[in-house]
């Protein structure tokens, strides 16, 4: 019997090779779009999920409280809360902390005698229990190394660049960060495997926090601090013990609370998505989208069955006679459930077949679109082959359950004695289905103009602050122990800015302890006014600047006077020091205009408590310090020709010969720095490198809107082409009398073309409502104005359609002699 009905079905779908064509591409298609929106979501919902007690990890985050408001919530914490907290509770069971290195040069000697160095960022200066809470296996050397202080732990890639074929274990690395005073010489007593790229903490350096050469040292600094709790805890229990635990252990460290901070328990499989903290590790992804996306894939899974729905049930009275014949002969309606429901199941199969070639297919590019490493794969995941044919044979029922229960309730003497419903059988639902697929169309063809103008948006606006032509440098790091050294480094790096200006392709050059898209994470250094009680207090980005960085970043001056270098040189023999805030900072400091706060005295602790007395000499114009989809940035400058604290050289050039402009600073910063790894980049594509994110949301919401809309039009085409079809005597006769093309055009778009408007007028307030919600999440948003969705509303509009009238002028155009001849 199933052998009957499986050959049945075979000859049903080639009987109509066509239509069949239509549905088994649709559905593909469909399913291709969800397939590859999974790979994505998959990968970001992965994160930290790999470690073996990932459901048991969690990170502390203190939220900073004033008068009652929330000041800051920081995803670092003072280094000694994590072993208190192990101390107090016993469901904590294990603690380790991870402070980040403010970046330098990481160094070693080559085989050969010759220095290697490069500039580093992800290292973390970690405690012993770190590789015991974390899942990231040793391959060479022991976990417990940690244990010992001045050693370090290094990754595969790690010990190939510095150390190449050589086994690295006993070699020794030096840090150096000049600006903080680092100066460590640290030993490689272990190798670990690479770390997975959907781990939230990145690194290539694993440094005991046991480290000689700075007096205080990592153990001092604040720290990600994670937790591992017992089996079974109940952590919401737990987090509302911390409040008193909280004030009692910072009261006895500072002997006086600033403000009230309140600690709390952050999973560690939520953080790539869901943090949105001070002092987060760079690079977190974001949920909403994530979820959103998700809920795109199954939106364009849906509209591909919708279109199998509308052509089975529109095809439902052609196949009333063979329903009535099958009944005649002892068929039951079971059987004829069966069968249709088979049909189904085998279109899906199909489908889902040439979906999967789909996606090997388009896989590698996609990949590289959104930034999927090549490692990562669903195939090995268990739950998601399950969740796919799980998909598959719920979505053959739903799709063919109500043409099965309407073709086999037909009752053989009705059908055999004529037409059956004739074209209003399924109408109603048609219509709603046809509807809801452009409802989605529009809707997502607005989010995308929408999308695709913020992007726009925050590429080209005006920032406040000049980055193009500009050549970032960075800077030699290397310690200077002696004050010898501290003068010989002034007197190079003068000679350095000096030679530098008088090649040909620059046209300006000065040095920053910071440059724009980058972070300013120096050590704590609180502000108040001198009206302001100590304990009033917050903690404030500050900058370190050469006088020309005004005049080469463009920067307005809003108030006081613009400091130049002769300026600089006046300002340095003043007892009290120069500083220069931003219009963010005016505000945070509680001046009332920039006015205001020249000449005013501010005080400035930095985190060894000492105090330092300075005089707002200059106020400029806020400039975007990191990308727009945050707030400005409150910013306190320390103007000075000397610059100690130096991390980058900025130059601006000129791209007449730059290649060679290039070589020359090289060969200059090599003879006068040498052993300092020459690094450069230009600044506006690094600080266009911020909305990274955004802009693969931004590709995948732009392809996938366009998989939906084609989707859509192909099953209007379709059964625009099976209407047009059943209607083509009805066509003829019109001819013959007399009727024109246009007419007739008109007769057989206009149902649908009233369909596609009534799902505009659906589509606009919902795509306005969800566009509004999505551009929360940006600090400088465009504003939503009528064209963003009057317009994807027209190109649907018209879409739609080009896609009916393809077949119908067609079927317009013939001859009409041809359509009645059986007649």
């Amino acid at each position: 019997m199933w052998y009957n009905y499986l050959k049945v079905a075979f000859r049903t779908l080639w009987r109509n090779k066509f239509l069949s064509g239509i549905n088994l591409f649709g559905l593909a298609l469909g399913m291709a779009a969800c397939l590859l929106i999974l790979q994505y979501t998959s990968f970001e919902w992965s994160y930290d999920r790999f470690h073996g007690n990932s459901d048991r990890i969690y990170r502390l985050q203190l939220a900073h409280y004033t008068a009652g408001d929330l000041i800051e919530k920081s995803a670092k914490t003072e280094p000694e809360l994590g072993p208190a907290l192990k101390a107090a509770f016993p469901e904590v069971k294990e603690v380790t902390r991870a402070a980040p290195w403010l970046g330098g040069v990481v160094s070693t000697v080559g085989t050969d005698g010759e220095p290697r160095a490069f500039n580093e960022s992800d290292l973390f200066f970690v405690d012993a229990a770190f590789l015991r809470l974390f899942t990231f296996p040793v391959i060479k050397g022991s976990v417990s190394a940690l244990n010992e202080p001045n050693t370090v732990i290094i990754t595969e890639k790690a010990a190939e660049k510095y150390f190449g074929t050589q086994n690295p274990l006993g070699k020794v690395l030096t840090l150096d960060n000049h600006n903080q005073g680092h100066h460590y010489k640290v030993t490689v007593r272990g190798v670990c495997q690479d770390v997975p790229a959907n781990s939230h903490l990145k690194f290539s350096f694993l440094v005991s926090r046991q480290v000689t050469g700075q007096e205080g040292g990592p153990n001092t600094w604040s720290a990600y601090t994670y937790v591992l709790v017992a089996p079974h805890t109940k952590v919401a229990r737990l987090e509302a013990k911390l409040a008193g635990f909280t004030t009692q252990n910072l009261a006895a460290q500072t002997g006086k609370l600033r403000y009230k901070q309140i600690l709390s328990l952050q999973p560690l499989t939520r953080i790539h998505l869901y943090s949105r903290l001070a002092e987060e590790v760079p690079g977190s992804g974001n949920g909403q989208m994530v979820w959103f996306l998700t809920f795109m894939a199954g939106i364009i899974l849906l509209i591909a069955y919708v279109n199998y729905i509308n052509l089975a049930t529109a095809r439902a009275t052609e196949r009333a006679k063979e329903v009535g014949i099958r009944k005649v002969l002892g068929s039951r309606r079971g059987h004829l459930i069966r069968q249709f429901f088979l049909e189904s199941l085998l279109l899906n199969l199909c489908s889902a077949a040439l979906a999967l070639g789909l996606v090997q297919i388009a896989l590698p590019w996609f990949s590289r679109l959104v930034g999927i490493p090549g490692s990562f794969h669903l195939e090995p995941q268990y739950w998601f082959v399950g969740a796919f044919l799980g998909l598959l044979t719920v979505g053959a029922l739903l799709a063919g359950i109500y043409p099965a229960l309407v073709l086999s309730a037909y009752q053989p003497v009705q059908v055999l004695k004529g037409p059956v419903g004739k074209l209003s059988q399924g109408l109603t639902l048609r219509h709603s289905l046809v509807i809801f697929q452009f409802v989605v169309s529009v809707t997502l063809m607005a989010g995308t103009f929408t999308v695709y103008r913020q992007l726009n948006y925050m590429r080209h606006k005006d920032l406040g602050i000049d980055l193009t032509h500009t050549l970032i440098i960075a800077a030699p790091q290397a310690r200077r122990e002696t004050p010898e050294q501290e003068v010989t480094f002034y007197k190079k790096n003068e000679r350095f800015q000096t030679e530098i200006s008088h090649y040909p392709g620059i046209t300006g050059i000065t040095a920053t302890s910071n440059v724009p898209g980058i972070a300013i994470d120096w050590a704590p250094r609180y502000f108040n006014r001198a009206d302001v009680p100590n304990e009033a207090a917050v903690n404030r980005p500050t900058m370190a600047v050469g006088p020309e960085f005004i005049d080469q970043f463009h920067l307005t001056v809003m108030a006081g006077e613009k400091i130049t270098p002769e300026r600089a040189k006046q300002m340095a023999a003043r007892e009290i020091a120069p500083i220069m805030l931003n219009e963010a900072a005016v505000r945070s400091c509680g001046f009332s205009s920039p006015a205001k706060a020249i000449g005013q005295v501010i005080f400035m602790r930095n985190g060894s408590g000492k105090n330092f007395k300075n005089e707002v000499v200059t106020v400029v114009r806020d400039f975007h310090q990191q990308s727009l989809k945050e707030a400005y940035t409150p910013l306190i400058f320390h103007v000075t020709e000397n610059l100690g604290a130096v991390t980058h050289y900025a130059l601006k050039v000129n791209s007449t010969h730059l290649n060679q402009t290039i070589a020359q600073i090289e060969l200059t910063y090599k003879n006068l720095f040498p052993g300092s790894p020459f690094e450069y980049f230009f600044l506006d594509q690094f600080f266009n490198q911020q909305y990274q994110t955004d802009q693969q949301f931004g590709y995948v919401f732009g392809l996938f809107t366009g998989f939906a809309i084609f989707v859509a039009c192909l099953g209007l085409f379709g059964l625009c082409l099976f209407t047009a079809t059943q209607r083509t005597k009805e066509i003829g006769i019109r001819k013959v009398l007399g009727a024109p093309v246009s007419s007739i055009l008109f007769l057989l778009a206009k149902d649908y073309m009233k369909l596609v408007l009534i799902a505009n007028v659906l589509a606009l307030p919902l795509a306005w409502w969800g566009m509004q919600e999505w551009l929360q999440n940006y600090a400088f948003r465009i504003p939503l104005t009528g064209w963003l969705f009057v317009v994807p509303a027209f190109i649907v509009l018209i879409i739609a359609l080009l896609t009916v009238s393809t077949q119908t002028i067609k079927i317009a155009l013939a001859n009409p002699v041809e359509a009645l001849r059986n007649e």
